[in-house]
């Protein structure tokens, strides 16, 4: 008898720690747009989306809340498409992603105002703007809540030696990061 109530004490704690546990973790779907490329240089759309999917999926958990992002790709080709798509798939944001800045060593350099720039050696001063050593890059993003608003964004800037791809794949790393810092933010109403 004592053997049995042991038995059923356990398997009942066992089993509201693992529903504590599953209320706890939970996931936030990000639907990720292919990249718009406004700059005068080509760069593979699909790839670069493909790069901000892994980068996303690749952040861990947060410790405290157990708030996990998972990025998904979006393929639609309007915006329409895309929203729809991410319905479909239960994304509670969005994001789109837009190139608006991509030279190389001989192209004319032209800040953009209120980038965020993350290379902390490079030279913004103006005896660099006619010819630069390095590849630079600007990529915009935007997240868009299930709701319609946006919640999230700013220009990242940045540039290193290299190819263009790696730039622009610097610069995904960080709209990553700050893509699933937004989603674990993500007040209740927000996903409703």
């Amino acid at each position: 008898m004592r053997l049995r109530l042991r038995f059923a004490a356990v398997l009942v704690t066992l089993l509201v720690s693992l529903a504590g546990w599953a209320q706890e973790s939970s996931v936030v779907r990000v639907g990720v747009a292919v990249l718009e490329n406004d700059a005068g240089r080509s760069v593979p759309a699909s790839v670069a989306q493909a790069q901000l999917v892994k980068s996303i999926n690749r952040i861990k958990p947060d410790k405290k809340t157990h708030v996990t992002v998972e990025a998904i790709a979006l393929n639609g080709s309007t915006a329409a498409e895309q929203g729809q798509e991410a319905i479909d798939k239960h994304c509670e944001y969005v994001v789109y992603t837009r190139l608006t800045e991509l030279r190389g060593q001989q192209d004319p350099y032209q800040r953009q105002p209120g980038t965020i720039e993350t290379s902390p050696n490079s030279q913004w001063g103006s005896h660099n703007q006619a010819m630069d050593p390095e590849y630079r890059g600007t990529i915009e993003y935007r997240m868009v809540s299930k709701g319609g608003s946006t919640v999230a964004g700013a220009p990242f800037s940045s540039q290193q030696a290299g190819n263009e791809m790696n730039v622009v794949s610097q610069i995904l790393d960080r709209i990553a990061l700050a893509v699933v810092d937004q989603a674990r933010k993500g007040t209740p109403a927000m996903r409703e």
